[in-house]
């Protein structure tokens, strides 16, 4: 009996050891930071490891830059935000419940925790960026910041262009509470206003995001400290006429149905649907996109082709900018599509540009693509699948400028499906999940297969040959290979870390076939890569001096 309570004692010993170790927010510095000049170098100490950082002051809050390729708690550009009472702490604590329920509600949310340093509270909150977008699932854009100290000013990081269109309705939402549906996502502000007022009923913007792919505002709150003594100023939501143009092409049925007014039609110009219909294409029919055409639909899309009588969107003079449904928690259903000699969106109107990189875009929701021909894409991305469920089954995608099929912030399957002549990768995934499964990869110029931004893959009796680089897991991702068949390849599996935020990467390989090609493995130190149960111990560094075109693969092509 004594045995047992000794032992018991030693386990719970451990227990608490292995809990304290565990909850290390805390850091030291070489000097103190109290004592920190404007823009001075100093030491991180972070877990045994030594980072040096460049560190600005601003007001009573420190700003660090990480040098060396090296971060802290995965970001590179930080704040922090000294801690000096129990008030202080309930709004930073605040603050960072806030940011986390916006995250949990895919609004833009900016990474926050309370850590030590030098034993002394402060509040770490990663700094505005494009970093910060990409860590909320969206897609790279222009970031709007607003100042308010003597008028309301305007002003875009980095350089970014922002139409007089895009300046005004901001002003008009800021001061004289009026938004415009074309400008702003009204759905996401909406949201972002319920949230706020449950953390801090007295808040105002001084941040936004413009989003890319539906080129519509997003609103950013950033430090609700600073604004806690500010007047709320979130506006009565206010209606644009949108335009009907689309009505020149299609029919409205008592169903809210769009169907083509001819079978065979000729698109000349730009089109954008409104949500609150289904569009249907029925077998058999045709849209030739002449003249810079394109549909940019709100509103999600059914395509009823037959295997006698497929859909046909194509371009007879290849200025066709192709189909983009931004349907929001709608889904869209593709069957028989032939999809053809199209490149990437491009508007220019009311002086703002307004570009995707893909001839075919599903933003948000879900769709199911089955038995469509995907052939001679000018753009980016042939297709890409953003923040949505997806299927791709016996479908084609052949001949691509550069990627194929990219799928970012994604859950999906594709199966008994075929990617061929790719000017760049074949299926690249970021952020997401995807299953794989008895699909074909030739003439892939950069990746046929590859897992970013902590994606989990897994690719089962796939057949890939004559690719530069065959089956690729980078930045924390986890890819599984099964019963794939390699062949004529310049390396098969290729395991690293491409950004700093980031880890190291697996792959994970059972009863693959490899035949004719160059090189089985390049793994990064710190990444791995498992075959038949065999963990490989050959490494190397900055494997990304290696590939993007410097030995292996393709510069990525825009």
């Amino acid at each position: 009996m004594k045995k047992l309570y000794f032992l018991i004692f030693c386990i719970s010993l451990h227990s608490c050891s292995t809990k304290q170790q565990k909850t290390t927010d805390d850091f030291r510095t070489d000097k103190q930071l109290k004592s920190v000049v404007n823009n001075e170098f100093i030491k991180i100490i972070l877990n045994q490891d030594t980072i040096t950082t460049q560190v600005f002051k601003q007001d009573v809050n420190y700003i660090f830059h990480c040098k060396n390729g090296k971060r802290i708690y995965r970001k590179k550009k930080f704040k922090l935000l000294p801690i000096t009472d129990s008030i202080g702490l309930q709004k930073a604590q605040l603050i960072v419940d806030y940011n986390k329920e916006l995250k949990s509600n895919n609004l833009i949310g900016l990474s926050s925790k309370i850590i030590n340093v030098n034993q002394k509270k402060f509040l770490f909150q990663e700094e505005i960026g494009k970093r910060l977008i990409e860590s909320n699932s969206k897609r790279e854009g222009i970031i709007v910041k607003i100042n308010y100290k003597d008028s309301v000013s305007i002003a875009t990081l980095k350089g970014g262009y922002l139409s007089t269109e895009y300046t005004i309705s901001i002003l008009n939402y800021l001061k004289n509470n009026m938004i415009n549906d074309l400008v702003f996502n009204r759905t996401q502000i909406e949201s972002h206003r319920a949230i706020t007022k449950k953390y801090l009923k007295n808040a105002r913007p001084n941040y936004f995001y413009l989003n890319p792919i539906t080129n519509q505002l997003e609103v950013m709150v950033n430090d609700l400290i600073a604004n806690k003594e500010k007047s709320n100023m979130y506006p009565e939501l206010m209606n644009s006429k949108p335009s009907v143009d689309y009505l020149d092409f299609f029919k409205v049925d008592s169903q809210q149905i769009l169907s083509l007014i001819s079978r065979k039609t000729i698109l000349d110009k730009k089109i954008f649907i409104p949500k609150g219909f289904k569009i249907r294409l029925n077998a058999g029919e045709s849209i030739d996109l002449v003249q810079n055409a394109a549909i940019m639909s709100f509103s999600p899309l059914l395509v009823d082709g037959t295997l006698d009588n497929p859909v046909s969107i194509y371009s007879s003079d290849s200025s066709g900018e192709g189909l983009h449904v931004l349907q929001k928690n709608k889904t869209s259903i593709i069957n028989f599509l032939n999809f053809d000699n199209q490149t990437s969106f491009l508007d220019s109107s009311n002086n703002q540009v307004w570009k995707l990189p893909s001839s075919f875009t599903i933003y948000e929701g879900t769709v199911d693509i089955a038995k469509s021909n995907f052939t001679n894409l000018k753009s980016e991305d042939a297709i890409n699948i953003f923040r949505s469920k997806y299927s791709f089954t016996n479908s084609k995608i052949d001949g691509t400028f550069s990627d194929a099929f990219d799928a970012d912030f994604s859950f999906g399957v594709i199966e008994n499906s075929m990617f061929k002549n790719c000017g760049n990768d074949g299926v690249d995934i970021s952020g997401g999940k995807l299953t794989l499964k008895n699909s074909q990869f030739d003439l892939i110029k950069d990746k046929a297969i590859s897992a970013g931004e902590e994606s989990h893959l897994t690719s089962e009796k796939c057949t890939i040959k004559n690719a530069e680089l065959a089956f690729i897991s980078k930045d924390l991702s986890v890819a599984t290979s099964h019963d794939n068949f390699f062949s004529n390849c310049q390396v098969v599996y290729c395991s690293f870390q491409k950004k700093g935020e980031y880890g190291p990467a697996e792959i994970i390989a059972t009863n693959d076939s490899i035949k004719n090609c160059s090189l089985t493995h390049l793994i990064e130190y710190e990444s791995s890569l498992t075959i038949d149960e065999n963990k490989i111990d050959s490494f190397e560094y900055n494997i990304i001096d290696y590939l993007y075109g410097k030995k292996y693969g393709k510069a990525t092509i825009k």
